[in-house]
C-alpha cells in the first residue's frame, strides 16, 4: 500500500481562491486543487527524468502525454540539462478515492516508462530516472521555480473566470474583427460539413469547449484519438490574445475510455445484422433468427438457445451443431465485448464550473462498432438527468445504418437532455435529410473559416476562435 507520509510536500498555496499541492517521492510527482467543497481534487501524476541526447525528436513520437523541459545554464552541451515528464491526464476524483487513485497511476505511468524504453535504442537517447540522479543534478530540476508551473497542468490564471461567464457571453469567433459570441441554446444540435477531415474536428471540438466552458458534461466518440487533446493546453497563447481571449490555454478534466471497455448487450445488435456480419444465411440464418431473443446478454447466452431449439424438417441436429460450432469460434474473439457494464460509471466526477469529458475510443475496422455506440447512447438516454452534450465526428456509417441509424437519431431528437454535434464531408453523405438531423448547419470552408448557418437567419460567415486545448490547425486571424 501506498504511505502518504513517504511523500514530501514542495509547494501548497493558492491557485486562484483554491488550494494546490504539490507532492514529490523518489522520482513521482503529484499535483491536486481541491474543490471548494474539500471532497473532490482535480490531480495529475507525473514520473520525470533526465535525459542524454536528442529528446526534442523522440518526444514528438509518443502517443502519451508528456512534457519536455529544458534548462541551459551556460555555453557547451554539457551545461544544458533536458528532463522528460510523463503525465497521466487530467481527472476528477474523489478526495477519498487519493490513495487507490495515485497508486494505479503510478502502475500506468510504469507501464508507459516500459514501453518507452522498449524503443528508446532505436534513439540517440538515454533516460535517468529523478531518484537515481545525484544531489547537484536534481538540484538542476527543482531549484527552478517554474519546475512548480510545469508540473501542474491547470489554468495560469484565476479559474473563477468561469463563475462571470454566462453561456450568452462563449466566443465563438470573429468576423471583420468583431467577436461573435453565441448561447448554448442555438447550439442544440449542429452538424458540420465541408473542407478536410481535420478541419471538421476541429470546429466539433471548439463546440465541445464551450460546452465544457458552461459546466456540461461532454461525450465524444472518437474514431481519430484527435479529442484526447481536449485535456492538453493550448501550446500557443499568443493566438487566443490576438482573438481577444483573455483566458489562459488548459487542459479540461477528462478520461479517456478504451474501445468496448463499456460492456453492451448482445441484443443491442439486431439479429439480421448479427447474421450479415458473420455471413451467416440459409439453415443457420434461420436458427439465429429463432434463437435470437431481447434478453440476449452474451454470445454463450445465444449458444445455448441454439442448443436447445427444438428440431424439425430443416433444423436438424446436424445444422444445430453446425451454428452451435460457428458460435463458439465467434465467441472466442468477442466474448470481451458482450455483458452489461452500468454507464452510470462514466457521469462519476464533477467540478464546479468546469465541465468534465469523456472520450470513448471507437475503431471503424471492428464490425461491431455502431452498436457499441448505440448502445451507450441508449443507456445514457435512460440516465441522464440534466444536460449533456454528445459528439460524433465523421458518423455517416452510424446515421446510415439501416439497422439502428433511425433509432440513435429519435434518441438524440426526442431527448431534450441531450445535445449533440455531427460531422461528415458531405450533405449528401447522410440518407436522412438535414432538417431531421439537426438545426444548425456548420459548413467548414478551410480552417476556422465556417459559415454558420441557424433556422429563420442569414448565413453567418466566420473565423472560429482559437481552442484554449491543443490543436495543430492552421488560423486565419
Amino acid at each position: 500500500m501506498l504511505s502518504l507520509s513517504a511523500w514530501e510536500t514542495i509547494f501548497e498555496g493558492k491557485y486562484g481562491d483554491q488550494e494546490l499541492s504539490v507532492l514529490y517521492n523518489d522520482d513521482y510527482f503529484v499535483s491536486f486543487l481541491k474543490s471548494r467543497n474539500q471532497d473532490s481534487l482535480l490531480i495529475q501524476v507525473y514520473k520525470i527524468f533526465l535525459a542524454y541526447g536528442e529528446l526534442e525528436l523522440f518526444v514528438e513520437t509518443l502517443p502519451n502525454q508528456c512534457i519536455f523541459y529544458e534548462k541551459h545554464l551556460d555555453i557547451g552541451e554539457k551545461n544544458t540539462y533536458k528532463f522528460l515528464l510523463i503525465n497521466t491526464e487530467t481527472e476528477l476524483i474523489d478526495n477519498m478515492a487519493f490513495t487507490s487513485y495515485i497508486e494505479k497511476k503510478i502502475a500506468q505511468l510504469n507501464k508507459q516508462t516500459s514501453s518507452i524504453i522498449s524503443v528508446i535504442k532505436s534513439y540517440n537517447l538515454k533516460l535517468v530516472s529523478l531518484k537515481m540522479l545525484s544531489e547537484e543534478q536534481r538540484s538542476i530540476f527543482f531549484s527552478d521555480p517554474f519546475v512548480i508551473k510545469t508540473i501542474t497542468n491547470f489554468p495560469n490564471k484565476n479559474i473563477n473566470f468561469l463563475e462571470n461567464s454566462t453561456v450568452n457571453k462563449l466566443i465563438i469567433g470573429k468576423k471583420n474583427d468583431v467577436t461573435i459570441t453565441g448561447n448554448l441554446d442555438s447550439m442544440r444540435s449542429v452538424l458540420v460539413t465541408g473542407s478536410e477531415v481535420d478541419d471538421r474536428l476541429y470546429s466539433v471540438k471548439l463546440i465541445c469547449e464551450n460546452y465544457l466552458l458552461s459546466g456540461k458534461k461532454v461525450f465524444v466518440f472518437d474514431k481519430s484519438g484527435v479529442f484526447k487533446s481536449l485535456s492538453y493546453p493550448q501550446q500557443h497563447e499568443e493566438i487566443l490574445e490576438s482573438f481577444d481571449i483573455k483566458i489562459a490555454p488548459f487542459g479540461f478534466p477528462s478520461r479517456s475510455v478504451d474501445y468496448f471497455k463499456i460492456k453492451i448487450p448482445l441484443s443491442v445488435v439486431p439479429k439480421k445484422a448479427f447474421c450479415k456480419i458473420f455471413n451467416l444465411n440459409s439453415i443457420s440464418e434461420k436458427i439465429i433468427e429463432k434463437a435470437y431473443s431481447n434478453d440476449l446478454i452474451t454470445i454463450k447466452d445465444l449458444r445455448e438457445k441454439t442448443a436447445n431449439l427444438e428440431t424439425d424438417d430443416d433444423i436438424t441436429e446436424f445444422e444445430k451443431k453446425r451454428i452451435y460450432n460457428k458460435l463458439n469460434i465467434i465467441e472466442k474473439k468477442y466474448e470481451n465485448y458482450f455483458g452489461k457494464t452500468e454507464c452510470s460509471v462514466l457521469f462519476e466526477g464533477s467540478y464546479n464550473q468546469i465541465g468534465a469529458c469523456r472520450i470513448l475510443r471507437i475503431d471503424v475496422d471492428d464490425p461491431f462498432y455502431i452498436y457499441y455506440i448505440y448502445s451507450i447512447i441508449k443507456e445514457i438516454e435512460n440516465i441522464v438527468k440534466e444536460d449533456i452534450f454528445i459528439a460524433i465526428p465523421e458518423s455517416k456509417d452510424l446515421f446510415n445504418s439501416l439497422f439502428v441509424g433511425n433509432d440513435v437519431l429519435k434518441i438524440l431528437v426526442e431527448n431534450p437532455r441531450l445535445n449533440y454535434i455531427l460531422s461528415t464531408e458531405y450533405l449528401s453523405d447522410l440518407i436522412t435529410d438535414f432538417d431531421d438531423l439537426a438545426k444548425v448547419h456548420m459548413e467548414v470552408i478551410a480552417g476556422n473559416d465556417v459559415v454558420i448557418r441557424y433556422p429563420d437567419r442569414d448565413p453567418l460567415r466566420l473565423l472560429l476562435r482559437p481552442t484554449l486545448t491543443s490543436s495543430n490547425v492552421f488560423l486565419k486571424q
